[in-house]
């Protein structure tokens, strides 16, 4: 038995955006707009909202949101008391106007709904209508129903999660994804392969989440170096595609150690999530892979293999060859090193022992105990040269 669930509407291609504000109007007066550090973006979200007399208030962020910031902006937020949220840029600010939506209508903090270092209890009333718009293709948070958060108390990154938080729309315009540099784009490119990869051969998938996993995987492959490096505009569309349908599957399936051990990193270092987990996965996949070896488990093996051949085009590809696709990749994409952000070995016991309390790790096809995530990441560490 399984089930699939995602965004109410979903409306994707070129120029969604411009054609679809008058959706807008179906949730009411008055809009909360969230947005990050590049405020032109809004442009055509503020010209409609005046056009058609509506209240605003605006929000922008900078970087990845804490669970102390959030508050505030709920604070705040229900003084105003807005008829829906509307969020447009990065994961970050998708993440904190899922948040917001959820927060506003419902009493209590952030801890009472996060998971892990919180009480986790449900939400008590129904979220505010809740817009999506990304501005990058990676996280797919326009299609899931949690918002990930950093915990300067605990040191580690938790979620809100509750199937009330999927986003009522998701305006999915690859237009916006135009002109991002390299980096910044392979970095978005790398989180959405990686929940894509992590769904894929998690423990528990279905048939539904194989066929998106199958299809983003392949559609990302083929997309990754002409969008980063060239600004194609197709391939810019098979991307934002690709992440798209890299958080249904998260959203439907399960993660692993590589996001685990993100959520623990998260909250230790300064460093954007899809950063760590992109320097993971590697490391992750072939531990992965050895363990299936060592088990016997022919099953998560043969998944492996598929992955391979699918992101390399090679049918006769071998699990390994998956593994050297993604640091052939991380290279040309030249991705930063942990070790910029400050990543040390005397912190490897203690991001361990978070991982393995972490929501994510439950869904790696395979326990890994403390022993083998250290591994991991003493190996992330040794070769951090080899991104620089």
């Amino acid at each position: 038995m399984f089930q699939f669930m995602t965004s109410t509407r979903i409306v994707f291609g070129d120029g969604a955006l411009s054609n679809s504000l008058s959706l807008i109007n179906k949730f009411g007066y008055s809009a909360l707009l969230i947005c990050g550090s590049n405020t032109e973006r809004i442009t055509p979200i503020l010209k409609y909202l005046s056009l058609q007399n509506m209240r605003y208030q605006q929000v922008s962020i900078q970087g990845e949101p804490y669970i102390a910031m959030v508050e505030e902006l709920a604070a705040s937020a229900r003084l105003f008391r807005p008829d829906m949220v509307i969020a447009m840029g990065g994961g970050s600010v998708l993440d904190v106007g899922k948040a917001l939506a959820a927060l506003i209508p419902n009493q209590g903090s952030v801890y009472d709904y996060a998971e892990v270092v919180g009480r986790n209890v449900p939400l008590q009333v129904k979220p505010l209508p809740f817009i999506a718009i990304p501005t990058t293709a990676g996280t797919g948070a326009e299609v899931t129903s949690n918002a990930v958060l950093r915990s300067a108390q605990e040191r580690v990154k938790i979620s809100m999660r509750s199937p009330d938080m999927l986003p009522d729309v998701a305006i999915v315009d690859p237009m916006l994804t135009y002109g991002l540099d390299k980096t910044l784009s392979g970095q978005g490119a790398m989180d959405a392969f990686c929940h894509l990869m992590e769904a894929y051969v998690c423990g528990q998938p279905n048939p539904i989440t194989d066929m998106i996993c199958e299809e983003g995987l392949r559609r990302l492959a083929g997309a990754i170096f002409p969008a980063c490096e060239n600004d194609d505009r197709r391939a810019r569309s098979d991307l934002s595609f690709a992440a798209m349908l890299g958080g249904m599957a998260v959203m439907n399936a399960k993660l692993g150690a590589a996001h685990g051990l993100a959520s623990a990193l998260g909250g230790k270092l300064d460093v954007p999530h899809s950063v760590i987990t992109a320097e993971l996965a590697p490391y992750v996949m072939q531990e992965n892979i050895e363990a299936a070896k060592e088990s016997g488990r022919s099953d998560i093996l043969n998944r492996y293999r598929h992955l391979a051949s699918i992101i390399t085009g090679r049918h006769s590809a071998t699990a390994e060859d998956g593994v050297l696709w993604v640091q052939r990749t991380l290279r040309r994409l030249t991705l930063p090193p942990l070790s910029r952000y400050g990543l040390c070995d005397s912190l490897f016991d203690e991001i361990a022992e978070d991982a393995l309390r972490s929501t994510a790790i439950q869904g790696n096809p395979l326990p890994l105990n403390q022993v083998r995530l250290i591994r991991i990441l003493n190996h992330v560490y040794a070769c951090a040269e080899c991104y620089s």
